[in-house]
């Protein structure tokens, strides 16, 4: 039997109008006191950490790639938006966040115990 993650769900926004996406692909949302970037690829949302972690560049000044993940603007190392794995090959994770679409707004999912 696998290991389930516990998270607590938070509201970010009542709808995307909400967020302000920097070049339509990324925004930023804070939970409690803790920036996360939103992303969109094609239908789905994506939540991941604001900074990148090969050099601390902003990853709210990068981009999302036809394939599924977001490119850090400073090195252009590439992470799967679904797992945070690094598509470089340099071996670098960046933290993913579930997001949620509900009918009362978006939400982000953080693990119990995060804070």
């Amino acid at each position: 039997m696998g290991f389930l993650k516990k998270y607590k769900w938070h509201k970010v926004a009542n709808s995307a109008a909400d967020i302000d996406f920097m070049g339509g692909d990324i925004g930023e949302v804070e939970v409690e006191g803790v920036t996360i970037c939103l992303g969109r690829f094609k239908e789905e949302w994506y939540g991941f950490a604001s900074v990148c972690p090969h050099a601390g560049a902003a990853m709210l000044d990068g981009y999302i790639d036809g394939s599924c993940r977001v490119v850090c603007a400073v090195h252009q190392l590439k992470f799967n938006l679904k797992n945070g794995r690094e598509a470089n090959g340099e071996g670098y994770k960046l933290k993913t966040y579930p997001v949620e679409v509900r009918e009362d707004g978006i939400y982000v999912g953080v693990e119990s115990g995060w804070f």
